[in-house]
């Protein structure tokens, strides 16, 4: 395109920053008017750039577009005639168009993916490059999954801190160890089944701007196309949309504002985030201490666990009374049978990795992120896998290309873990 990309992304960064801005300032308003950021030029080909340089960008959606035939039919031809139908409210998302992919490490077992048009692929882009900052300003530190800066890494890191034993005698409730136990939860179809009018109801709290919300609506209502059938989405958020992620994190938030006095109290006035977070460590230190059951949570999507500071008997209660609120405000269904309360001795898994408390003799308890065996009994499959028999053709450099980025990302992951180098060293002889 024969336009200046350094200058688009300014302006749209420009964009962002006041809305974060404004976010932050002004917690319980509303924006009531960004439908003309919406339909800039500069907003769409800000988006196409996003959608283009994507790996989906050769996948089409119903229409059978892709990144390479628009851009053979001509890439401002395209946006200009995107532009004149938002403008116009002319445009009407179309339906997702739906593809089963296996799950990892579960055969037979398939995802459903809704894969939006290109050209609703990019307003989806547009739409979530200004409802992402207002969002993210909200948004609490215990939330990681699908949110810019954070990471998998992050969420253990932030278990890890919060689960580390105390000083010998500053905290005497159970040997020190401040989380005995951990409950493990598991939505029942997560993205399929969240409630679109609760969900639109936590958007239109903080956007006014009803192009918008309606906009939302519609790729909510858009329905999804298999095998030449068409199905309404009466709920839920399609997997494999661009939006999908940040509507998910708006309505999962929920989760976490269950436990606001240990997460992010109300605090008179203006308050910093330090502030916040030290007055919600200091609630949970003297919760603790009087001998109340305290319950902390770390989400990533829609992967959660609550770390709960009293007695198995609090810790059941709690993930009954956990399930009930989730059914009441977001529609969602705790797992009865994936949703379990595990001791923090015994180890629980987390985004792959496994989380046990270690008694040391001098520090107290001591939590240790390992890799599971199973990983690394995946691991070797696939090594094996690459270089078995039906390989015997390939040569070696063919096979080299296609083994580093297995173990290149294999390794980049678990690398951080306790105990790496020698699960590593193990996996260099086989």
């Amino acid at each position: 395109m024969d336009t200046d990309h350094q200058a688009d992304e300014a302006w749209v960064l420009g964009v962002q920053r006041k809305l974060y801005q404004w976010s932050k300032a002004n917690p319980d308003d509303q924006w009531r008017d960004m439908w003309g950021w919406l339909t800039d030029s500069r907003m769409l080909r800000h988006a196409w750039r996003r959608v283009s340089t994507n790996k989906g960008g050769r996948t089409a959606g119903v229409d059978g577009m892709t990144v390479g035939r628009i851009r053979k039919r001509g890439e401002l031809r395209f946006l200009d005639r995107l532009q004149a139908e938002l403008r116009s409210c002319a445009y009407r998302p179309s339906p997702a168009r739906r593809k089963l992919i296996p799950k990892a490490g579960k055969p037979g077992q398939f995802r459903p993916l809704g894969i939006p048009t290109v050209k609703d692929r990019v307003v989806q882009s547009a739409v979530k490059t200004l409802l992402e900052p207002i969002f993210e300003a909200q948004f609490w530190h215990v939330s990681y999954g699908f949110r810019p800066g954070r990471s998998t890494h992050g969420a253990l890191e932030h278990i890890r801190r919060a689960s580390q034993s105390h000083k010998r005698g500053e905290d005497t409730r159970r040997h020190g160890m401040p989380y005995p136990w951990v409950i493990e939860g598991d939505i029942k179809g997560c993205f399929d089944n969240i409630n679109h009018h609760y969900l639109m109801e936590r958007l239109r709290k903080r956007v006014a701007d009803q192009r918008v919300v309606r906009l939302v609506g519609q790729f909510l209502k858009a329905g999804v196309l298999a095998e030449e059938q068409f199905f309404r989405t009466e709920a839920g958020t399609p997997q494999g949309g661009i939006i999908s992620p940040l509507l998910a994190n708006i309505a999962l938030s929920a989760i976490e504002e269950r436990y606001k006095r240990w997460v992010h109290p109300d605090l008179t006035g203006r308050s910093s985030r330090q502030s916040i977070l030290s007055a919600a460590s200091g609630r949970r230190m003297w919760d603790r201490k009087a001998g109340h059951c305290v319950c902390f949570p770390v989400r990533y999507a829609d992967d959660f666990v609550v770390l709960v500071s009293g007695t198995q008997e609090e810790a059941i209660a709690e993930k009954s009374a956990l399930a009930k609120y989730l059914q009441e405000t977001t529609g969602l269904e705790l797992s009865p049978e994936k949703t379990k309360i595990t001791a923090m001795t015994d180890g629980f898994e987390f985004l792959g990795f496994r989380f046990v408390m270690k008694w040391d003799r001098r520090y107290g308890y001591c939590a240790r992120v390992q890799i599971p065996k199973a990983k690394s009994h995946d691991l070797r499959h696939n090594v094996k896998e690459c270089t078995g028999r039906t390989s015997a053709r390939a040569t070696l450099g063919a096979k080299l290309q296609e083994l580093n980025p297995i173990l290149r990302g294999w390794a980049n992951y678990f690398r951080f873990c306790y105990g790496a180098s020698n699960v590593f060293t193990s996996l260099d002889w086989y």
